[in-house]
C-alpha cells in the first residue's frame, strides 16, 4: 500500500491538515461542519489519529497518510523529512509520496486570499551568491543590503523577461549558474494535474505555477516585483525546495500545496487571513483523502 508523509512547518498547520484527515469521522461526532463527504475506503471514518515515532520527531498518522510539523524554514524541513524517511525505510514501510502542505503567500494576479497553489516548480529563489556587481547610480542608504544582496534596486524593480535565470540582471547566481546544482525542483507532471484536480472539487480556486521557497519572507512591493520578474512564481513558503531535496535523496516523489493566507509584497499583517488559509488547507486535505485520485490512489 503506498504511504504519504505530509511536512508542514508549525503545529498549527499540521492540526488543520489533521481535521481535514479525520474527514467524515469528525463529521458524525459534530465535531466538523466543513469535513467532506464519501471517503474511499469503508473503513477510513473509523480510524483514529496514532501517535507515530520518527527518530526524535513525532507525528501523526491515519492508515496511509502521516503528518509531521517538522518546523519552520529549510533546514528544519529538510532535516525532518529526511529522518522521516530513513525511519520509515529501515522499518521497511517506506513512504511513498511527500508532500510539504502549509500557508504561503500568494502573489497578485495568480493567487488570493484564500486559494490553493499546486506547486508545478519548487524553487529556491535565494539561494545562491551575489555576482560581484555593484550599480553606482544608486543612492547608498535607500536600500536594504539584503534587498541589494538578491538583486532588487532602489528605483524599483528592473524591467527582466520572465526567466529562471539570473544571469540576465547581473545581480543574483543561482545554484545553476554557479554549476553547483539545481535552484528547481520539477515535481511529475501527472502528480501535478492529480493534484490540481482533486482540490479543484473543493470549489475553492486552485493555481498552478512555480512557488518560491525564500529564507526571508518578502516584505516589500519592491522585492515581490523583483521576484515576479525573474521567477513569475504564483506563491511563496519557506519549506517546499528543503522538503523536494530531502524527497530526492531517497527517491520518493514530491509535490507542494499551499493555501494563501496574504499577497506577497509589504509587510501588513492587518491584511492576512490566516484562520481563513488554515481552514483551506483542512479543506484540502479532506479532499486528498476523500476522492478516489487523492492521496489512496497507488503511486
Amino acid at each position: 500500500m503506498s504511504r504519504t508523509l505530509i511536512v508542514t512547518a508549525v503545529q498549527a498547520e499540521a492540526d488543520a491538515v489533521c481535521a481535514g484527515l479525520m474527514g467524515s469521522w469528525s463529521r458524525s461526532r459534530g465535531r466538523s461542519n466543513e469535513a467532506p463527504s464519501a471517503p474511499v475506503s469503508p473503513d477510513w471514518d473509523r480510524q483514529l489519529l496514532t501517535t507515530s515515532t520518527l527518530g526524535p520527531y513525532v507525528g501523526r498518522r491515519r492508515g496511509p497518510v502521516t503528518v509531521l510539523a517538522a518546523g519552520t524554514g529549510g533546514p528544519a524541513a529538510a532535516a525532518g523529512t529526511a529522518v522521516a524517511l530513513a525511519v520509515a525505510q529501515a522499518a521497511g514501510d517506506p513512504f511513498t509520496l511527500v508532500l510539504s502542505m502549509g500557508v504561503g503567500g500568494g502573489f497578485r494576479g495568480w493567487a488570493e486570499i484564500g486559494d490553493l497553489v499546486v506547486a508545478g516548480r519548487l524553487v529556491a529563489a535565494d539561494l545562491g551568491a551575489e555576482s560581484g556587481l555593484d550599480d553606482l547610480r544608486e543612492p547608498q542608504g535607500q536600500i536594504h543590503e539584503m534587498d541589494r544582496s538578491l538583486g532588487f534596486h532602489s528605483t524599483g524593480a528592473p524591467p527582466l523577461p520572465r526567466t529562471t535565470s539570473s544571469s540576465v540582471d547581473g545581480k543574483f547566481l543561482t545554484l545553476d549558474d554557479l554549476d553547483l546544482g539545481s535552484s528547481t525542483i520539477v515535481p511529475d507532471p501527472e502528480l501535478v494535474e492529480r493534484l490540481r484536480t482533486v482540490l479543484g472539487l473543493t470549489g475553492r480556486r486552485v493555481a498552478t505555477g512555480p512557488v518560491l521557497t525564500v529564507a526571508t519572507v518578502t516584505g516589500t512591493e519592491l522585492r515581490a516585483a523583483t521576484l515576479t520578474a525573474r521567477l513569475d512564481p504564483v506563491a511563496e513558503g519557506m519549506e517546499g525546495y528543503a522538503v523536494g531535496v530531502a524527497a530526492a535523496a531517497f527517491g520518493v516523489p514530491v509535490g507542494e500545496i499551499r493555501a494563501i493566507s496574504n499577497q506577497v509584497g509589504r509587510r501588513d499583517r492587518s491584511t492576512w487571513n490566516m484562520s481563513g488559509a488554515l481552514a483551506s488547507l483542512r479543506t484540502a486535505a479532506g479532499a486528498l483523502v476523500a476522492h478516489p485520485e487523492g492521496l489512496l490512489q497507488a503511486l
